[in-house]
């Protein structure tokens, strides 16, 4: 569709205008000036239509003309390029990697390439996109990660005119694994290709792996710590074997293994107890001529801590206090944290590291169970939560020096409900009937005491803007020997927030708000590295023990990663924190002993290290390649004024457990992400009809063009030869 637009110089009415008293004054000058009718009707014409050209230029004619592009659909080839690709499962069937060529040079793709843009991509664990035209070629990918490839694509080609995936896999999905359930796609058409007929697979030979190992990263002195192992048998329905655990080279417990059928996994759980605090170095062998390599010799390492260093925290319930206050416990490395939180049934039940809860360990309130402790934090608890020997028991820890931390909230210093307990005695805070818990805003100040008390100090000297806090427990008064750290403003009088005390060896501390966690917003007259919340709670353990502050004090070096294991190939940092009261160095030397003692060199460079609630810290990093496995060493080393602090650590390198394992393709996998995304399972000997389900549609982009006319060649030509052809004639006329 086109058409014709004009937008004059100057508007049409004037336009006109001018044309009308040129072509007047021509009309005049011609019939006034000659007696020729002629030579005026020639000239006439000449003049006439240059003045058409003049004005058709005025005009700026352009044309408006409306292009249509046709989009050609987008079609992704994924391509698994792991090493079950190549795996010889049937000796009378081409292996499946041949097929996926084969398949590169069918015609049926080639006119793909003509109807479609066809973007080809391989994946392993990780997806890589190459080009166009390129076949796979390598098939030694460690890992199978289908469903998350899958995923990748649609994310990529999300709001694009992709037509449909192509899969060229054999559904051996390892990273998912049992878990690989999900469908595909939901918006893209997934065509999965088989790649191997159907076969009689031969009687499995006998094989044990280790498929799992799950055990604790940090451990405390003298408590008990469980190893959980998942061990996978094939072919040894009826048989047992022997599970051994090492520990610093020497073989410290077994347990027998009984399989009752001819694939089967056992978990197996085994007990271990630290008399020394460091790195402890523990293997899993069976001693079985079916284990494969890693079962033969499995490698992990637990850091054992002092149990000085471990914090008990009882929580009512989930919420920001709790979530920000075990990230900020959690972020100290020398801190274990142990969480139980309240459940529905009033009992208290563990909450892991990872954030799951088991009921198989209940929390004994007994002397000799909280003395493993050295702070407890009890969180907004009713009362009836904690048994009443349970509350005796708590003042008895405190009496013979552990620490107690009391927070605020609506249950607990909500009410006079502690009152009636056996903490009365040590409570620095006095409450009655009068003790209430109320919503607001309150705006807080450190006091004097604070400032020259250790849990807040010099960092908080001038801060002047301490975000506000929402809620108060306000109580009758404080004992005689409590220290007010922090009070809150009400508006109408100045309530303590923060009170610290001392009963019998301990300490006690209550706060008296449960939003205290609005410290993690930013202040500006801050000027610590850390939150003045997480800052708050790190000094605040420092001063609850003692043993620990001291420590803090001396220069340290502290080695680290950031997993205990690793496996060959990968690139992990070292990480390195320097505690000095002197100027921090400039890099910090790094030596590396690998398993076939070979020492590597490095220097750690200065970096900011990310903590596991997300802030940033000073310290040093360097990266180091690994590529024998075993268990590695290393030791760190930096001159810290005018002496030398070392820091050490160990991590495990393991191989990546083989996809060589016998097992045809997974075709329930494959035809489900057929099935749920709309796509289409292709049969071998019925690759050529794929396209047949493949529903594309054309999409058709328009986009108006406007072309200037007013400056064609031909008009302007035309416009010059007129005037050239009237001055011509007028000079051959021997006209003026």
């Amino acid at each position: 569709m086109s058409e014709f637009v004009f937008n004059p110089v100057i508007r049409w009415p004037w336009l006109v205008a001018a044309v009308v008293v040129i072509l007047a004054v021509l009309g005049w000058s011609f019939f006034y000036g000659l007696r020729s009718r002629w030579r005026i009707a020639v000239l006439w014409c000449l003049r006439g239509l240059a003045l058409v050209g003049f004005v058709t230029v005025l005009a700026l004619p352009q044309k408006r003309q409306e292009e249509v592009t046709v989009l050609r659909p987008q079609l992704a080839v994924l391509v698994d390029t792991s090493e079950s690709m190549t795996d010889p499962v049937d000796e009378n069937q081409p292996r499946r990697a041949e097929l996926v060529r084969e398949f590169f040079k069918s015609p049926t793709l080639t006119q793909a390439r003509q109807d479609f843009d066809v973007r080809v991509f391989t994946f392993d664990h990780q997806l890589t996109e190459t080009g166009a035209e390129s076949s796979p070629t390598g098939f030694q990918g460690d890992r199978s990660n289908l469903l998350g490839a899958l995923r990748q694509v649609e994310d990529r080609f999300r709001g694009q005119p992709l037509a449909g995936v192509l899969v060229l896999s054999d559904g051996l999905d390892t990273v998912a694994g049992t878990k690989a359930v999900e469908t595909g796609p939901a918006t893209v058409p997934v065509f999965p290709f088989e790649l191997e007929k159907e076969f009689k697979a031969p009687p499995k030979s006998k094989r044990i792996s280790i498929v799992n190992v799950d055990h604790p990263q940090r451990v405390v002195i003298g408590w008990e710590a469980e190893i959980r192992v998942v061990v996978n048998g094939i072919g040894l329905s009826g048989e047992t074997i022997r599970l051994e655990l090492w520990r610093d080279g020497e073989r410290y417990q077994e347990t027998p293994v009984a399989f009752g059928e001819d694939e089967q996994t056992r978990e197996v759980t085994l007990a271990v107890m630290h008399e020394m605090a460091g790195m402890t170095q523990y293997e899993l062998r069976i001693p079985d001529p079916a284990a494969d390599k890693e079962a033969q010799n499995f490698s992990f390492l637990i850091e054992v801590i002092e149990a000085g260093n471990r914090v008990l925290y009882l929580q009512n319930a989930l919420g920001f206090d709790f979530k920000f206050l075990r990230q900020a416990l959690v972020s100290d490395r020398n801190l274990q944290l142990v969480t139980y939180v309240r459940w529905t049934d009033n009992r208290l039940v563990l909450m892991s590291d990872r954030g799951n809860f088991s009921q198989k360990k209940p929390l004994e309130f007994t002397q000799e169970a909280l003395a493993r402790y050295s702070v407890i934090v009890l969180g907004d608890l009713q009362p009836a939560a904690i048994p009443a020997d349970g509350w005796l028991a708590l003042r008895q820890f405190v009496d013979r020096g552990g620490a107690l931390v009391l927070l605020g909230g609506a249950n607990s210093l909500g009410t006079r409900a502690l009152a009636d307990t056996p903490l009365r005695e040590l409570l620095p805070v006095k409450l009655d009937e009068k003790t209430e818990y109320r919503e607001g805003k309150f705006p807080v100040e450190i006091t004097a005491t604070g400032l020259h008390h250790p849990v807040f100090g010099a960092l908080f000297a001038k801060i002047t803007d301490l975000p506000p806090l929402l809620t108060c427990n306000f109580v009758a008064g404080v004992a005689p020997t409590a220290e007010v750290l922090v009070q809150a403003n009400t508006g109408e009088a100045r309530v303590p927030l923060i009170v610290a005390g001392r009963f019998g060896q301990g300490r006690v501390v209550t706060v008296l708000t449960d939003t205290i966690w609005r410290w993690r917003l930013a202040a500006k007259s801050w000027v610590g590295t850390r939150s003045p919340y997480d800052t708050f709670w790190a000094q605040l353990m420092d001063w609850l023990i003692p043993k620990e502050q001291n420590k803090q004090a001396d220069n340290r070096l502290e080695l680290f990663t950031d997993k205990s294991s690793y496996l060959t190939g990968e690139k992990p940092d070292m990480r390195a924190i320097v505690t000095t009261v002197a100027p921090p160095p400039a890099t910090v030397g790094l030596r590396v002993l690998t398993p076939d003692e070979k020492t590597f060199e490095y220097a750690l460079q200065p970096a900011s290290l990310p903590t596991t609630d997300g802030r940033q810290v000073p310290g040093y990093r360097a990266t180091i390649d690994l590529h024998v496995p075993g268990v590695y060493q290393a030791e760190a080393t930096a001159q810290v004024g005018g002496t030398n602090v070392t820091g050490r650590t160990k991590f495990v390198v393991t191989r990546p457990v083989t996809e060589i394992t016998g097992k045809p393709i997974d075709r329930e996998l494959l035809n489900r992400l057929a099935t749920g995304s709309g796509g289409r399972f292709s049969r071998l000997g019925d690759w050529e009809n794929w396209r047949k389900d493949l529903r594309v549609e054309e999409q058709h982009f328009a986009r108006v063009q406007l072309l200037d006319l007013w400056n064609h060649p031909l008009l302007l030509a035309f416009l010059l030869t007129m005037l050239a052809a009237d001055w011509i004639i007028r000079k051959l006329w021997n006209l003026p």
